[in-house]
């Protein structure tokens, strides 16, 4: 990769992290989200490789971050991995991210297209699993004297953690 298109790429990634920042400060809706990736798939799948690199690359970024909050999502039904919360990431990936996954087939070539594509799973899952663990140890360790009865997500709030001192035990739901 040229050093302009490695410019135009890593451009476009920061692009994504701020507006990832963005997303989460504001809260913004799911739906605003959804559609998102929905033009997304509409214009790599009608316009594919005769866009910029830069729009494509941020395609791209778009696409990993939204299976990574897709995973989460899932991963956070329950605290910890388990098969369930596994399951659950697999379940949020499946029916909310592969589609606009499916517009990297166009928006690239040759082994690129194949290897974006088969990344997309295996980093979304794993980011996903991270920031679930990441919060749940920040739970206990800011619970860890007093304890906290069913408190919102910090990442998902619709699902909740609760965690018992003397027990030591994390519980949560969705």
């Amino acid at each position: 990769m040229k050093a302009l298109e490695a410019h135009r790429v890593a451009a476009a990634g920061a692009l994504t992290v701020a507006l990832a920042a963005v997303f989460e400060l504001t809260e913004i809706s799911v739906v605003f989200l959804l559609g998102l990736m929905g033009i997304i798939l509409f214009v790599g799948l009608v316009w594919g490789p005769r866009l910029p690199l830069f729009v494509r690359s941020w395609f791209t970024w778009m696409i990993f971050y939204f299976g990574a909050l897709a995973c989460m999502f899932g991963r956070t039904m329950a605290p910890g991995l388990t098969l369930y919360t596994a399951g659950m990431a697999l379940l949020s990936f499946s029916s909310m991210a592969v589609l606009p996954a499916l517009a990297l087939l166009r928006l690239w070539h040759g082994r690129r297209r194949l290897a974006l594509i088969g990344l997309v799973l295996p980093v979304s899952l794993l980011l996903g699993c991270v920031v679930g663990f990441t919060e749940e140890r920040l739970f206990i360790w800011r619970y860890r004297e007093t304890g906290a009865g069913p408190t919102p997500r910090w990442t998902v709030e619709m699902h909740w953690l609760a965690y018992d001192p003397a027990t030591g035990k994390l519980a949560g739901s969705d």
